[in-house]
């Protein structure tokens, strides 16, 4: 495959392998992580961290903060070393190639975000690449939800990316570890469509659970007022 660059306004992501392509939603995803004013000391956590897109944009948006971006295939990590250090936000995180399932945290975080493998017991592809970034093997959501938990501080929160057909299943799972959804988003491709990813937040705390919608194009196959809202901050040309 040959190379790619996609341009965001503060930094470019480089692309090379296609398992690990920049998608639509992971963009939805990073421009609703939280924005942590102000920053300094804020520590957070990227499961599954890719080619780097969700940490830098993270990072974009809390400049002090220092972001541990974990991820266990050495093609992906080496990409997100490229692409961290080519951004204005290198001091600020940190690369650990590892197996999250190895991984032992020095501190516990504020904020935890992860775009997980989504398909559990299906069919693998002959690309062994995309079947580390889209087939949980060893990373189950079972297994993943409870180191969430270990890992957040007391008053942290989380989120994750998920297939909306999914998202039943997840909730129960956080709720099995009295953990509590503060927010689930569905996204929608348009209006005609029906939500093909979920976005759960959510921490130790009791709160009252918002439910919304984004739709990323109208009928007419154009951006909606929703969507430039949320990712202008990041295109170059939206």
């Amino acid at each position: 495959m040959a190379n790619t660059w996609f341009q965001f306004k503060q930094f470019t992501v480089h692309q090379q392998y296609a398992a690990m392509k920049v998608t639509t939603d992971s963009c939805i995803f990073g421009s609703i992580q939280p924005h942590f004013q102000p920053s300094e000391g804020i520590r957070m956590l990227d499961i599954g961290a890719g080619t780097g897109l969700l940490s830098l944009m993270v990072a974009q948006n809390n400049p002090g903060a220092t972001i541990i971006a974990v991820e266990i295939d050495g093609a992906a990590a080496a990409e997100a070393a490229v692409n961290i250090a080519a951004s204005p936000f290198s001091r600020n995180i940190k690369l650990v190639e590892r197996n999250i399932l190895n991984f032992t945290p020095e501190e516990k975080y504020h904020h935890i975000f992860c775009n997980p493998p989504f398909y559990e017991k299906q069919l693998l592809s002959p690309n062994k690449g995309k079947n580390v970034a889209h087939h949980a093997d060893d990373l189950t959501m079972a297994k993943l939800i409870p180191l969430i938990k270990k890992w957040l501080l007391p008053a942290g929160t989380a989120s994750l990316l998920i297939p909306f057909y999914r998202e039943n299943e997840v909730l129960e799972l956080i709720n099995a570890q009295n953990l509590h959804p503060s927010s689930i988003i569905r996204v929608k491709q348009t209006p005609a469509h029906n939500p093909f990813r979920s976005i759960l937040m959510f921490s130790q705390k009791k709160q009252e659970c918002s439910k919304n919608e984004i739709t990323i194009r109208d009928m007419e196959n154009q951006y909606t007022p929703d969507f430039i809202c949320m990712l202008k901050p990041f295109y170059m040309n939206l």
